[in-house]
């Protein structure tokens, strides 16, 4: 495992002082929750099929677009304030136990939770999809401040989860569930599935 933890940081010492900490959390009989953001609680397929410099603009070159051209405030204003959306998900788990675990440019994920009206969930942005995984050990280690028997996670690119998904239960001694989202736009969930091995078909 520690080869593995290799590949996410070179501080490979973590995996040690992380087994240490978890040693002293206390193990509760309940579920936590985390979802993505985008395609898994509102879909961005609007924000990409209007326009081609949307969709010749992915991931970082997106952020650039975003932060340096277009304007978090106008995007916002054209694609999330006042749309709807579904909840199925999101009504479905408790807010203290759950949280939104994003990639992407975290004042334009904010802003987007803020108009969503979701912001009083939790939230943890990282930059890319990878770093999610060192995200969710470290909030559960040092902000949960406990072990849950069971860790579901929602999301519509659950590659990384399905990867590492040996890691996470083997630092935090717990069940990892992953659960592969798909959205119909923002009509409703098309899919909701548990993924039960180490690959899937998408």
């Amino acid at each position: 495992m520690k080869e593995k933890l290799k590949k996410l940081t070179e501080y490979y010492g973590l995996y040690n002082y992380w087994k240490e900490e978890v040693a002293n959390l206390e193990k509760k009989n309940e579920e936590f929750d985390v979802m993505d953001l985008d395609d898994t609680l509102f879909s961005v397929q609007e924000r990409l099929q209007s326009d081609e410099i949307f969709q010749k603009n992915r991931g970082e070159k997106w952020n650039l677009l975003i932060a340096n051209k277009l304007g978090i405030k106008k995007v916002i204003g054209k694609y999330y304030k006042g749309k709807v959306f579904p909840k199925d998900l999101i009504n479905s788990v408790n807010q203290h136990k759950s949280l939104i675990l994003t990639a992407g440019l975290r004042e334009y994920q904010e802003e987007k939770v803020k108009h969503m009206w979701i912001d009083h969930f939790n939230m943890v942005v990282t930059e890319t999809w990878e770093d999610k995984i060192i995200a969710l050990i470290r909030y559960v280690i040092f902000d949960l401040k406990y072990i849950p028997a069971r860790i579901t996670v929602y999301e519509d690119r659950p590659q990384y989860f399905i990867e590492y998904r040996d890691l996470i239960e083997d630092i935090l001694w717990t069940k990892l569930e992953i659960m592969y989202v798909e959205m119909d736009w923002n009509t409703w969930y098309k899919k909701i599935q548990i993924i039960e091995w180490d690959s899937f078909d998408f």
